[in-house]
């Protein structure tokens, strides 16, 4: 069966930011939106540049980083289809907090900040799903500052882990051990050598990028 690709129009109306809003407002986003492309690695905006506009994720994976004086990575947080990305700075009129890269070819509609701040005005709906994407985004940090301060690395990973499989079994991973060295706060050689104790344990087994969870109630002993 051939899958058939959804419209523009049909993603921004499942995209959760949007959630509950009148039809007639999705035709109204749509004619101020563009869909730009674009190729794993290349950067949607940079850490400090003035705020272009807001992002919302079609296809593919958006990364949100900062990276330390020494180039270190630490991922914020990792956007996928149907996610907002740099709702902050659209309305404290401050430039990007982080920046954003593509970890896979991926499609963003964007919509300039000043067009989104207009449709604010005049569909006051919009301003409820802000708050629920911010109130959103500030759970996502307030988790990871948990994770990186009370939570050792094998913690981290297998909680990963497990929210990666989305209950299956068997799953591709879909980061490199360097991206989650970065997401988790680690480095690189930390993460082979805790995935390589889960194996062991008999936690999960690995070939490639393919995961497969062997003791689910052993992998969340150990993510607790």
């Amino acid at each position: 069966m051939v899958t058939r690709t959804k419209s523009p129009c049909e993603l921004v109306r499942e995209f959760p930011f949007f959630a509950g809003l009148d039809p007639a407002i999705y035709d109204v986003l749509l004619a101020r939106g563009l869909t730009r492309r674009y190729a794993k690695g290349e950067m949607l905006f940079l850490d400090g540049e003035p705020c272009k506009g807001l992002f919302f994720v079609q296809s593919g994976m958006v990364k949100i980083f900062k990276l330390n004086e020494n180039g270190r990575e630490q991922i914020l947080a990792v956007q996928r289809p149907g996610d907002s990305v740099a709702e902050l700075p659209v309305f404290d009129d401050g430039p990007y907090p982080a920046s954003a890269a593509a970890m896979e070819d991926a499609e963003v509609l964007f919509i300039p900040a000043a067009a989104f701040h207009e449709l604010l005005t005049q569909y006051p709906q919009l301003c409820h799903a802000v708050i629920t994407a911010l109130g959103r985004r500030l759970r996502t940090l307030v988790g990871l500052v948990e994770d990186l301060s009370l939570r050792q690395v094998r913690q981290r990973l297998a909680r990963l882990l497990l929210e990666e499989s989305a209950g299956g079994e068997t799953f591709r991973l879909r980061f490199t051990n360097e991206e989650l060295a970065a997401r988790l706060g680690s480095v690189r050689d930390v993460i082979s050598r805790t995935l390589s104790g889960l194996q062991n344990d008999a936690l999960i087994g690995v070939t490639g990028r393919q995961v497969t969870i062997r003791d689910r109630e052993g992998l969340e002993a150990a993510a607790e």
